[in-house]
């Protein structure tokens, strides 16, 4: 596929996700099943992401060889450090918290978001690491760490 029609659909795509953004948090509003609600969240929510990821492509097909990481330092450094402190707090207080609930329902979204400050624990101490790193970490670097790290489609 060119460029240009690869551009065009990835653009039709950000508009569908924006309206199924709008179908779904419409749609919760109307719904009084909290568990149905936070379905319909939870899919608002991967279809944001899915959003911004479109986004990243045409950034990348406007600009393929532009380094998209690169110049972050002190500041990206020291919003990293931060954000690992407020995870391993949140991660120490939930694991605290699902050993005292005996609700196998409380348990079971506690348990979710466990694994999920788990991972965010893990990709923010790695990142860290990179900025921290005494050279510039390049483009192909910041690339391999989300493959490697990243589970955006999960």
């Amino acid at each position: 596929m060119e460029n240009e029609g690869l551009k065009a659909l990835i653009e039709e795509r950000i508009e569908d996700e924006r309206r199924a953004v709008a179908i779904l948090h419409d749609s919760m509003g109307k719904v009084d099943n909290m568990v149905i609600r936070l379905l319909l969240d939870q899919l608002a929510l991967d279809s944001v992401k899915h959003e911004r990821m479109l986004e990243v492509i045409l950034r990348l097909l406007e600009h393929p060889a532009k380094e998209q990481f690169e110049g972050e330092g002190e500041e990206l450094r020291g919003i990293l450090e931060r954000h690992v402190e407020i995870e391993r707090e949140m991660l120490e207080a939930l694991e605290r918290t699902v050993d005292e609930t005996g609700d196998g329902r409380i348990r079971f979204l506690l348990q979710d978001m466990i694994s999920d400050e788990r991972r965010h624990h893990a990709l923010m101490r790695r990142a860290h690491e990179l900025v921290s790193d005494g050279e510039r970490a390049r483009d192909e670097r910041w690339w391999d760490f989300l493959f490697r790290y990243s589970r955006l489609a999960g």
